[in-house]
């Protein structure tokens, strides 16, 4: 297709597409482990919190360091960064000397490494095939991101049941080399040199907040990113269902977090199949209802079968949120604004850190399901706001 002819975008693709498996599977892996460690949905938040927070703090710098220097060298060191934390990981836990709050500091590092390369990372793309391009391009890009995410955590299930704990954080660690050594191959145009100090370096990121908040789309479209607290709620509850609920053991806890990659899978590549999306500011508010629909069913269900189904459409209604979000946030801001908006929807995006602690808090005091309606509940009423107050977000196409 025309688009893999572009200089460097099929590295890029696998670059993003291993980071976000690797997050994926990371948290499935530390998730299962934690709750063997401690038996607490709460700390199975908690831990899973960490890089999150960091990111959420961070971020907004991190979009000034993608608008000031060179975006794929940003990105690589970033990405050699966290392969290094998880070789460490995967040596504590391979050692047995691994301890929950191990899982918290390393947790912390790897989400600074994130904070600061990741908004380069994702302005890269549209560097890589220009603004007409960059919904075929986002949409493909969540589709191999989706695929990993359904084949990892599945392949990770696999591999605690079969060999153990060790075995899934050593794939992570390999997983997130590949995602590092890939933007060896992109190849975008030259950041122009940008002078000045932390100084002018902090005025550009308040530049970008002003921008942000001035523009109602752009406003909107951040606000809506932070509904992913809600998103959040659903991880620490997920290995209870599978555990006690479900009765499916490790495996089950793959391939449960495996389908809602294969959701989204579908979802993102149905988006590239057909060459785009309509009203993709309309289609960011429907997609979260169907979510809470899926969120509400899995928390009602015993059957397994019925649990993977409303993962899965949760999953896919989760890839249509996340393409059109992220194209809108690249093709609706002005292109020098790009890295700090995009740093500011990174960090937006963290608030999800805040919803893996309330999720497991609600869990632990009170129950599994109700955790869910609650994520279900809320993200609703954060969508039919953003509807109701924002013309120009239902109006993007």
């Amino acid at each position: 297709m025309e688009i893999f002819a572009i200089q460097g975008f099929p590295f890029l693709l696998i670059a993003n597409a291993a980071a976000f498996m690797g997050f994926q599977v990371r948290n499935m892996g530390q998730s299962w482990l934690v709750l063997e460690l401690t038996d607490s949905s709460f700390l199975v938040g908690l831990v899973n919190a960490m890089p999150a927070m960091a990111l959420l703090v961070l971020s907004p710098i991190g979009g000034v360091i993608a608008d000031r220097y060179d975006r794929r060298l940003v990105a690589l060191y970033g990405r050699l960064v966290v392969a290094i934390m998880s070789y460490f990981v995967a040596f504590l836990v391979g050692s047995g000397a691994i301890e929950w709050w191990h899982l918290m500091v390393t947790g912390v590092l790897i989400g600074i490494a994130f904070a600061l390369s990741n908004p380069a990372s994702q302005t890269i793309v549209m560097d890589v095939v220009g603004r007409e391009r960059m919904v075929a391009a986002q949409s493909l890009n969540t589709t191999v991101s989706n695929l990993g995410n359904m084949i990892g955590p599945a392949i990770g299930g696999i591999l605690v049941a079969t060999y153990g704990n060790a075995s899934v954080f050593w794939l992570i660690a390999a997983i997130y080399t590949v995602g590092s050594l890939g933007f060896i191959g992109v190849k975008t145009k030259k950041m122009p040199n940008v002078q000045g100090g932390w100084q002018s370096g902090f005025e550009q990121m308040s530049q970008g907040m002003r921008y942000s908040w001035n523009t109602s789309q752009i406003r909107w479209l951040l606000i809506m990113t932070m509904g992913v607290i809600f998103w959040g709620i659903l991880q620490p509850v997920l290995p209870i269902y599978a555990r006690d609920i479900l009765e499916v053991g490790a495996r089950g806890f793959g391939f449960i977090s495996g389908a809602w990659g294969a959701g989204a899978l579908v979802a993102a590549l149905a988006v590239f199949v057909l060459g785009g999306m309509p009203k993709k500011g309309l289609m960011s508010i429907l997609s979260v209802f169907v979510m809470a629909i899926g969120h509400s069913v899995f928390a009602a269900s015993t059957n397994y079968s019925i649990s993977l189904i409303a993962i899965f459409v949760s999953g896919a209604a989760g890839g249509i949120w996340m393409t059109s979000v992220f194209a809108l946030l690249q093709t609706a801001v002005a292109d020098e604004m790009r890295g700090r908006v995009m740093g500011l929807a990174m960090s937006s995006l963290m608030m999800m850190g805040f919803g893996l602690v309330l999720g497991g808090t609600i869990a632990d005091l009170l129950s599994p399901a109700l955790a869910l309606y609650i994520s279900a509940i809320g993200w609703s009423l954060l969508a039919g706001l953003a509807y109701w107050r924002s013309s120009e977000l239902r109006s993007l196409e």
